[in-house]
């Protein structure tokens, strides 16, 4: 018996059984505009279809000519082979497969202005200021028929059925919204007419599907928008459309094209099953109706709970899914602790949103759509060699345990005591404890396939060639470089250190708040920066982050720079951008920092500066390798050590180093 009973119960729906309650919510795979991609995308769903979820709703099809060229035409016959291929890829493995309809209407979270946009009003989108057309009524007519159309040619490629998105700030929200809709005629005004559209499309796609096909609906549950729409007008609108049409579920989706874009994919700044018991009390609004809950939900037991008592019917998993496709297997088998669980830090959204359309990546999975990704098991070597990893990060250790696991002796020495590597620094700051889940796993891989650690050792290259080994995987990382607006002597003097070694000698302090400023000068801007100044606003009376750069967290994601921004007024960080300090004997003697204008002059002073630090780019730490290659040693440099990148592509070094010994 599953240790999970309600997760993994039964459900009907329009004629089909759903195994269990896991449903894989809509994830943008970034594998459909380009033919060389495809198959990494129907492998993505086989994966996730045989690794157990009960459905799987897909990225947002395109369903009308004007829709953006990237996506899966379901418009065009000339895409039906690919279709058929893509429901074959999930329908035999008792998985619905779910085809997202959506438009993102005047919403865009890329830089600068969307190119023929259309909205319900002629409003500027409050993210990219987008104005978009308004749409006429000969448009909304038009549009409804061409999603019928692709909906009934859905049916045809054996799609089990559709899911319109009418959340997130996208084309069906900003009608639905009072913020967004500020039309005069039928399509706006009154909570009916605003509603009019997405009733008439859901009512042309039933039709278009027949009463034998799910038709759900994501609906927003709480926008953050002012004047937008929340928890109470929320139940308002699931009422009214659930009373014109037959829907077969609901889930409510939280955030905008806003600067509550963050709010729909929550990270560790936000507790866990954050809408949990929101979308209970929203639930009450449709009781007939099957809800699905959204939101940070990572593990098996929050799933069960979040079902105890009848009022959630389904969950929906979008980040954990693509962290492991076998999440739902392993649960109902009770080997929940064998899960690679999500970290909740955005990289897969992030990283094809910067990138542009870059296939999706995860920071614990690095295989992401892969044949061999459910399960993985790799492949036995003929030869057995000898291999030692230099480090015991994040790449050195998924280097090791697959090289292990592949027959190979492996010995890893580290530095620290214990592994992560500096990823283990980053788990302890604020907002940052799911990251453990990455190295918690490689060290428990580490530990079944007999990789032999020599943990709180710094080597040289002949203590390695002492070893005799066959291959030495180097991955020693990676040091902050200096930088060049501070005096050298400071360095030399160790009066300053980059944010790293001064956040490791914070983190063991207990007590009240310290006096003074704190201050980091940040040449880095990546998340692990800015929850390192929520760590130094706890420890003294104020923290200010400065940056010769024009904005705070400039190479993140949208999402992850509105949870910096906000953190940061919640907590009264305070920051000054296009600044460069201007080191004196001052700031010693006195506590007094100058500031400087990137641009010259405009001088201003931090008063009673207690601590000093900076974050800066990675410099590779390769001093092995000169001697390692001289003595003819099969040498791989992998990490930080080889090109400083984020944790997705750390993790998927390892496991490219692995996989090649």
């Amino acid at each position: 018996m599953s240790p999970y009973p309600r997760l993994f119960s039964e459900l009907q729906m329009a004629g089909y059984r759903l195994r269990n309650r896991v449903v894989h919510a809509s994830i943008t795979t970034h594998c459909t505009a380009n033919p060389a991609t495809h198959a990494k995308l129907l492998g993505y769903f086989r994966n996730r279809a045989a690794g157990g979820a009960a459905a799987i709703v897909t990225e947002p099809l395109g369903i009308a000519p004007h829709q953006p060229a990237s996506r899966l035409r379901a418009f065009d016959d000339s895409m039906q082979d690919f279709g058929k291929r893509w429901a074959e890829a999930t329908e035999p493995f008792d998985c619905r497969l779910l085809a997202q309809i959506q438009d993102t209407g005047r919403g865009r979270h890329h830089p600068g202005r969307a190119v023929g946009a259309i909205g319900a009003s002629a409003s500027p989108d409050d993210l990219s200021l987008t104005m978009p057309h308004a749409m006429t009524r000969r448009d909304i007519k038009a549009f409804v028929e061409h999603a019928a159309d692709s909906a009934a040619r859905l049916r045809r490629w054996g799609f089990s059925g559709v899911e319109v998105s009418a959340a997130h700030g996208h084309l069906f929200h900003q009608f639905l919204s009072p913020q967004s809709n500020g039309r005069d005629d039928d399509y706006g005004g009154s909570l009916e007419n605003r509603l009019r559209f997405v009733v008439e499309l859901c009512l042309a796609l039933r039709s278009a599907l027949g009463g034998d096909r799910i038709l759900g609906i994501k609906l927003p549950g709480n926008d953050g928008v002012p004047g937008g729409i929340g928890p109470e007008l929320a139940a308002q609108t699931a009422s009214h459309i659930a009373g014109c049409v037959k829907l077969d579920y609901i889930a409510y989706a939280q955030g905008a094209h806003h600067r509550s874009l963050e709010m729909h994919i929550p990270n560790d700044s936000y507790p866990r099953v954050v809408y949990g018991q929101m979308i209970k009390t929203l639930a009450a609004a449709t009781p007939d109706i099957p809800i699905m809950a959204l939101g940070r939900i990572t593990d098996p037991a929050e799933a069960e709970a979040l079902l105890e008592d009848g009022k959630i019917a389904l969950i929906g998993l979008g980040r954990p899914l693509i962290a492991d496709p076998g999440w739902p297997r392993k649960a109902a088998a009770g080997r929940a602790r064998d899960i690679r669980y999500c970290v909740n830090h955005n990289s897969c959204w992030e990283i094809g949103q910067q990138a542009q359309a870059h296939p999706l990546v995860c920071d614990n999975n690095p295989q992401v759509g892969l044949p061999g990704e459910l399960e993985f098991k790799p492949t036995t070597v003929s030869q057995r060699k000898k291999v030692v990893v230099v480090g015991a990060g994040v790449a050195g250790m998924e280097a090791a345990w697959i090289a292990a696991a592949r027959g190979h002796e492996v010995l890893v020495f580290g530095a620290s005591g214990e592994t992560g590597g500096k990823l283990r620094l980053q788990a302890s700051l604020p907002n940052s404890e799911s990251l453990s889940s990455v190295y918690d796993f490689q060290s428990q891989a580490a530990t079944k396939h007999g990789v032999k650690l020599e943990l709180g050792v710094t080597v040289d290259a002949q203590a390695i060639l002492r070893q005799q080994p066959d291959v030495v995987i180097l991955a020693t990382g990676g040091t902050m470089v200096w930088p060049k607006a501070l005096p050298a002597g400071l360095r030399e003097e160790g009066i300053v250190t980059d944010l790293r070694q001064a956040i490791a000698a914070l983190l063991h302090h207990k007590g009240r708040r310290q006096p003074g400023t704190a201050v980091i000068y940040d040449l880095d801007h990546t998340i692990g920066t800015y929850n390192s100044a929520e760590l130094l606003h706890q420890t003294f009376e104020r923290a200010v982050v400065i940056t010769p750069r024009d904005r705070l967290a400039e190479d993140a994601a949208l999402v992850t720079r509105q949870t910096v921004h906000r953190r940061f007024h919640e907590l009264g960080i305070a920051y000054r951008c296009l600044v460069e300090p201007v080191w004196s004997d001052q700031v010693m003697d006195e506590g007094k920092l100058e500031i400087e204008s990137v641009y010259g002059g405009g001088r201003q002073q931090i008063d009673q500066v207690s601590f000093f630090s900076f974050a800066t780019p990675r410099a590779p730490n390769i001093a092995l390798l000169p001697t390692l290659e001289e003595a003819g040693v099969e040498v791989r440099v992998i990490g930080d050590a080889n090109e400083p990148r984020q944790l997705a592509f750390t993790t998927l070094a390892g496991f490219n180093a692995g996989n090649s010994v």
